[in-house]
């Protein structure tokens, strides 16, 4: 991956890790001027969207589609709008909570990643890969804009007072399920299968079959 992309990331990292160290010491000293689930929103947003995603990001371009085409204006453009509505969350989720800028731009994040999810799925189909790697590709993608159905169905549950209820909480985990168990696991089994014939073959063999 591009060097100063995973730097990006990783940077994301050490903000979602900053944020948990702060709520951590919240249960050891009394920090009355902390709005403990606001940080907590703004830590596993960065968390999350912030440093899985964009690293994920880097790597799925670089490995599937290589070097020349992250330098592309698409990409890269695409990249840093997404880096900054991260920015965005981490700066307005410990102020308002889920407030009119952080859903902002949190949408803004949920919108660029169907771009990513278009582009990123129509630059496959011209592209080399096959076999195992490119369907765990795939259906990374189908899980990651499935996560967000729950999302959208946040405003309808919040505007008929149903928050807190088992339907909003529901919604949360739906969202959460096909995250980590979806687009971020199959993610990494996508990556991993591509790079198959560098990992060595006995081994491999036994722990995939």
């Amino acid at each position: 991956m591009s060097a100063y992309w995973m730097k990006v990331a990783l940077g994301n990292l050490l903000a979602a890790a900053c944020l948990g160290v702060v709520l951590r010491f919240a249960f050891v000293v009394e920090l009355s001027w902390l709005e403990f689930r606001q940080v907590l929103h703004a830590h596993s947003h960065v968390a999350m969207l912030g440093w899985v995603y964009l690293a994920l990001f880097g790597a799925l371009v670089e490995t599937f589609l290589g070097e020349g085409r992250m330098r592309t204006a698409r990409y890269r453009i695409l990249f840093w709008l997404t880096q900054i509505s991260v920015l965005g969350m981490l700066l307005t989720f410990p102020v308002e909570g889920y407030g009119p800028f952080s859903i902002a731009f949190s949408t803004a994040h949920v919108l660029l990643s169907y771009v990513f999810a278009y582009r990123f799925w129509r630059d496959l189909e011209a592209g080399p890969a096959a076999g195992p790697s490119l369907r765990f590709a795939r259906g990374a993608l189908v899980f990651m804009i499935l996560s967000t159905l729950a999302l959208w169905a946040m405003g309808p549950i919040i505007l008929f007072g149903l928050q807190g209820s088992a339907f909003y909480y529901m919604s949360v985990q739906f969202f959460l399920h096909f995250q980590f168990n979806g687009w971020f696991l199959f993610a990494v089994f996508a990556l991993l299968f591509h790079h198959w014939k560098e990992i060595p073959q006995r081994p491999a063999y036994w722990f995939f079959t």
